[in-house]
């Protein structure tokens, strides 16, 4: 690896803006562990693993990424295949392939492959983009919703959804198109609802009232926003999260380790981690915003997109304005696939912007 050249390349800003967040997920992580340091030493390694494939993918010459966008594409289906049939099972999802020595998570690598496949089509027929593009490019979104959602993971097929939609939206489709699926959409509400698990029913039914179901589907939502309220203005202190340490906080490593963070640090520390997460997006839309071509254009915003819906989807789960659908944060919460993901795509966005004016040309 070029290290003169990657710390030419690499956008100081950004990265520190990263390690800061990181830094404080992993200080989150230690305090809500209550089995030792094992998920902390599993955590850094991931990280370190992140960062290093973050750092080839900078010194990456971007056209390879144009090149096997397909090729990564329809493995990433595959191994979503594979889970259906093989995947291993835990908490009541199969989601994970278990190759012993690990477990990683097909669906977060499909939130990269997907971006890069739409980006990837809509490239390949630049000033020829009619409605016959738009459509294959549902269906691009369609199948890893489907093999996905049968897993069951409704947030990350609503994840994949929501980004896809963004970037054909971004392609050119027509409001009119858009307004009718919409309509659609809603009629055909009745049908979707029962096609949903019984569990993911009720998380949505306890959302307008958690208390309805307070040992059941609405527990988690619950001890969520005690812990969240608990904090007060300045927070209980590092490792002094009650919620945790008395077992009624559930997934506090991994769903739900920012309200471990905020009972922590409180109503400042939650505006300054939201603060350094603004500043992230900032960066990386400003990059966005400069990318010259098409394909490079679409690759950063989808990122970029699934990112800030991350963000979103799992705060709106902590406070209980969303559903519980299992939705990390990103760059924060403990699970390797996640973190991996993360840095990968945030490289992409470097690459693609420190080559802008190449790849246009």
């Amino acid at each position: 690896m070029n290290i003169v050249k990657l710390f030419q390349e690499i956008d100081h800003y950004l990265f520190g803006l990263i390690l800061i967040i990181i830094t404080l997920g992993l200080f989150t992580l230690a305090s809500s562990d209550q089995s030792g340091a094992a998920l902390v030493v599993s955590q850094i390694i991931n990280i370190i693993i992140g960062i290093t494939l973050m750092f080839v993918v900078i010194l990456m010459d971007p056209k390879k990424l144009f090149f096997f966008a397909p090729f990564l594409y329809i493995a990433s289906l595959f191994l979503l295949l594979f889970v259906v049939f093989f995947g291993y099972e835990s908490h009541g999802a199969q989601r994970w392939i278990n190759l012993g020595f690990l477990k990683f998570q097909p669906s977060e690598v499909i939130k990269l492959t997907t971006p890069l496949m739409l980006a990837w089509h809509y490239a390949k027929n630049d000033g020829d983009i009619t409605l016959k593009q738009h459509l294959l490019a549902l269906l691009i979104i369609t199948i890893p919703f489907f093999l996905i959602f049968i897993q069951p993971d409704l947030g990350t097929a609503l994840m994949i959804s929501f980004v896809g939609l963004v970037i054909i939206f971004v392609a050119g489709l027509p409001i009119k198109f858009i307004s009718i699926s919409f309509i659609l959409f809603l009629l055909s509400s009745p049908f979707l609802w029962g096609i949903l698990e019984p569990y993911q029913q009720k998380r949505i039914m306890t959302l307008f009232d958690p208390f309805s179901d307070a040992l059941g589907s609405g527990y988690q939502t619950i001890q969520s926003m005690i812990a969240l309220g608990s904090g007060g203005l300045i927070g209980k202190g590092w490792g002094n999260a009650t919620q945790t340490y008395l077992d009624f906080l559930p997934e506090s490593s991994t769903d739900f380790i920012f309200a471990v963070f905020s009972e922590e640090f409180g109503f400042l520390g939650v505006i300054s981690a939201l603060i350094l997460y603004l500043l992230i997006f900032y960066r990386c839309m400003f990059m966005v915003t400069r990318m010259q071509d098409t394909f490079s254009r679409i690759l950063s915003l989808g990122i970029l997109m699934s990112l800030f819906f991350g963000l979103i989807i799992n705060l709106g789960m902590i406070s209980g304005i969303l559903p519980i659908v299992g939705v990390p944060l990103p760059l924060f919460s403990y699970g390797g696939t996640s973190m991996v993901v993360s840095l990968i795509s945030i490289g992409i966005i470097m690459t693609l912007y420190n080559n802008k004016t190449l790849i246009a040309n």
